[in-house]
């Protein structure tokens, strides 16, 4: 049984928390380009744990400006694109850490003239500030595009189906899947649930089941918990446990549990699951720049 679970997941390109990011126009159309903008800059994270400052180039500028009577010119070969020079230069000089370019990219899928319109892809550039970040960055990847269509983007975001145009919409979506490159994001997972018959507590662990399969984790583990009391060898509720310790962030209970199920029943499930629970403990060590738990790793090293 399949039940839903939302984790942590590291930024795709690199961490930006607590750091400040210059974001220039966004080269492309400007009726799609200039809201794009102007979205993601208000759109910048200020929960704990995920800070990051977005500032607009032009800012920037004119901040050089101020303190530099000479000024810095943000103009390249293309007058319409500043160039990553003149901006890195600007940036240094204001003590901005990483440059985010983003550019629209051109529709080339063949469609019903119905559908023109429905996607929209921007590929992003993140250019650190400086040797030091540079060598934090290693042979990373520094770009990445990020494709929204109007289908799934209503899907995963209900609330865009109240958009005034499909236009902002497509805009909102989009803004929403770039702050994943540079910030730790929540994602949804599918984890495989044990069913157990025919001993001690296996109904209360089905009814658990249930409630997981809805997301209602708080309410399955103290099920699992019952379970367990009514029989102490059910491997199951000690291998939906696990879970229910992961989905809460507990994940030194989470890693516990998991191998005593494998001790209990090395089944190929358990052992799968104790892979995925400390795989899921170093994503989330890693979003948020977390030292080594004091246990260490064990099976992902």
């Amino acid at each position: 049984m399949a039940a839903p679970v939302h984790v942590w997941s590291p930024p795709r390109l690199q961490s930006t928390v607590g750091q400040s990011v210059m974001v220039p126009e966004i080269v492309g159309p400007r009726e799609w380009a200039d809201p794009i903008h102007e979205k993601l800059l208000q759109a910048a994270p200020t929960d704990g744990g995920r800070q990051t400052e977005l500032i607009s180039s032009k800012d920037v500028g004119q901040a050089g400006a101020q303190e530099n009577k000479t000024g810095v010119a943000l103009v390249s070969y293309n007058q319409n694109e500043e160039s990553d020079l003149a901006l890195t230069t600007a940036a240094r000089q204001q003590q901005i850490d990483f440059i985010l370019r983003g550019e629209i990219l051109p529709d080339r899928y063949p469609r019903a003239i119905s559908e023109a319109g429905d996607r929209l892809a921007v590929s992003w550039r993140l250019l650190p500030i400086g040797s030091e970040k540079q060598s934090e960055m290693g042979g990373r990847p520094t770009g990445w595009p990020v494709v929204v269509d109007l289908e799934s983007a209503v899907e995963r975001y209900p609330d865009l189906a109240l958009a005034v145009d499909k236009e902002s919409a497509l805009q909102a979506a989009l803004v929403r899947e770039t702050l994943p490159l540079i910030t730790p994001s929540v994602q949804r997972e599918q984890v495989q649930l044990e069913i157990a018959y025919l001993l001690p507590g296996s109904q209360t662990i089905r009814r658990g089941n249930a409630l997981a399969l809805n997301g209602r984790w708080g309410e399955a583990e103290a099920l699992w918990q019952q379970a367990r009391e009514q029989n102490p060898f059910s491997s199951a509720a000690v291998h939906n446990l696990a879970l229910a310790a992961v989905a809460k962030q507990d994940f030194s209970s989470a890693r516990e549990l998991a191998r005593k199920a494998v001790r209990m029943n090395p089944s190929r499930m358990h052992k799968r699951t104790m892979v995925w629970v400390e795989r899921t403990q170093r994503a989330y060590h890693t979003a948020f720049n977390l030292p080594d738990p004091p246990e260490g790793w064990s099976v992902t090293r």
